[in-house]
């Protein structure tokens, strides 16, 4: 935007600030004051109270790091300027609102980040937005393109993702906590004709019963202490995406009216007898087993096999080895970028240490160690052992079989070499001993393997 568009916008826009709210570089609200016209003097207050505190995504739960500006300033230069942008708070009461976010930086680090903004709700949506400021119909931010991976595995959900993208039937994601399910969703919703409607994210698990009731069915006046005519979610998303994440963890009374939306099209807000139509398509997801679900009773059965119309296991990337040098490397690039480091790609014992690690955190837990490193190298050398955390080294009592003699008296090259044998020796055991295979999934020329099984004794 040209600095006379930018003072153009701003004089528009920004006559008057209603809210400003400052968090810390953990996503915390150290400091807020909405002083909004839309609510009373002691609602302002109240709310003003409750928040400090209190992270940013509880205040705001269908928010996430990518969609959020005060989260996203803490990683990126620059004032970020949104107009028309929509978010559900704790209480599920909608705003639509202008702001500016600046990050704070503090010699050199990011260490939080300050929003100032207008709330413009119930004004016209209808006016000219800012130049690159459009307002967005969606905010699923990954297609296709951004998952990473090349194992069989990935390569499967990646097909099954465009078959069943502009299906109507309701998908169930499965995987591990930090294995990409809201990637997944979000590709779907992309890669869907649903792509330029509403994409709404809820995570069930965050919010008590009584406000996600609301939240997602909606309520009119009179239907409880308090309510008041509000659109629910379900509603709000006509036409687009909803997307349930932990789902187990929604209350089986619950359960049962979202059943009924699936079987009905229809929503049947608070306080009302008469069912709206909608027009929505549900992705839920869960961190647990379908067989443990059923076994604990954590969910209706009848909603479990419903929402399994189209089932999408994401592995644990333990299991997906292969794909750990593109990951790394992917998030070498991105967070390079992000934190204005220039480093030159993964030593190759760093890299060894990466890919013998069983990663219990999955890609995100790879993903946040990555954005450690980076800020901790160097500029134009490629990340190094000592840029990584310690626990990434193994401790002897974990595997024993991987060094002999006390851990502390292990240097740095032994260690390495040892996990490099066992990576070696689990790879070969995995593909039955094929050599041209395992040295696809680790990601190296099969003669470099064949060098490296001489030389660490394997056959």
């Amino acid at each position: 935007m040209k600095s006379s568009d930018a003072l153009k916008w701003l004089n528009e826009n920004f006559n008057y600030v209603d809210s400003v709210t400052i968090i810390d570089a953990n996503g915390t609200i150290i400091a807020k004051q909405r002083f909004n016209p839309r609510y009373t003097d002691e609602e302002n207050i109240t709310d003003n109270h409750w928040a400090l505190g209190k992270n940013l995504l509880e205040v705001f739960p269908t928010q996430d790091p990518q969609t959020s500006s005060l989260l996203t300033a803490l990683k990126r230069d620059g004032v970020i300027h949104r107009k028309q942008d929509v978010a559900y708070n704790h209480q599920g009461k909608k705003s639509v609102t202008n702001h500016l976010t600046f990050p704070i930086v503090c010699r050199g680090r990011f260490v939080g980040s300050v929003q100032i903004s207008r709330d413009v709700t119930n004004m016209d949506a209808g006016r000219v937005s800012a130049p690159d400021a459009a307002p967005r119909t969606s905010n699923a931010k990954f297609t296709l393109e951004d998952i990473v991976g090349v194992s069989p595995e990935m390569r499967q959900i990646k097909s099954v993702i465009s078959r069943i993208a502009d299906s109507e039937s309701s998908v169930l994601v499965c995987g591990d906590t930090g294995t990409g399910k809201e990637l997944v969703v979000s590709a779907i919703h992309n890669a869907s004709y649903r792509r330029d409607k509403t994409f709404i994210p809820i995570n069930c698990a965050a919010l008590p019963e009584s406000i996600l009731e609301g939240l997602l069915f909606g309520s009119r006046k009179g239907a409880f202490t308090g309510a008041e005519n509000m659109k629910g979610l379900f509603e709000e998303c006509d036409g687009g995406t909803i997307y349930l994440d932990e789902i187990n963890s929604m209350p089986l009374n619950l359960q049962a009216k979202l059943l009924r939306v699936l079987q009905d099209k229809a929503v049947l807000p608070l306080g009302e007898t008469k069912p709206h139509p909608v027009d929505v398509r549900i992705i839920a997801s869960v961190n647990k087993p379908v067989k443990e679900l059923l076994q604990s009773r954590e969910m209706r059965e009848d909603l479990l096999y419903r929402l399994n119309a189209i089932n999408i296991q994401l592995p644990p990337l333990r299991s997906r080895q292969g794909d750990i040098r593109l990951l790394a490397e992917y998030f070498v690039v991105k967070y390079g970028q992000a934190l204005g480091k220039h480093t030159a790609g993964i030593s190759p014992e760093a890299l060894t240490l990466l890919q013998a690690y069983r990663w219990p955190g999955n890609v995100r837990e790879l993903e946040h160690t990555i954005e450690s490193a980076i800020n901790l190298t160097e500029d134009y050398r490629p990340l190094q052992v000592d840029d990584l955390p310690s626990y990434l080294i193994i401790r002897e009592e974990e595997h024993p079989d991987s060094v002999a003699g006390d851990p502390e008296a292990i240097n740095l090259t032994d260690a390495v070499a040892a996990y490099e044998k066992r990576l070696i020796r689990d790879m070969l055991v995995r593909t039955g001993g094929n050599v041209a295979k395992a040295a696809k999934l680790l990601g190296v020329p099969r003669t470099t393997l064949y060098s490296k099984m001489e030389a660490l004794g394997l056959r």
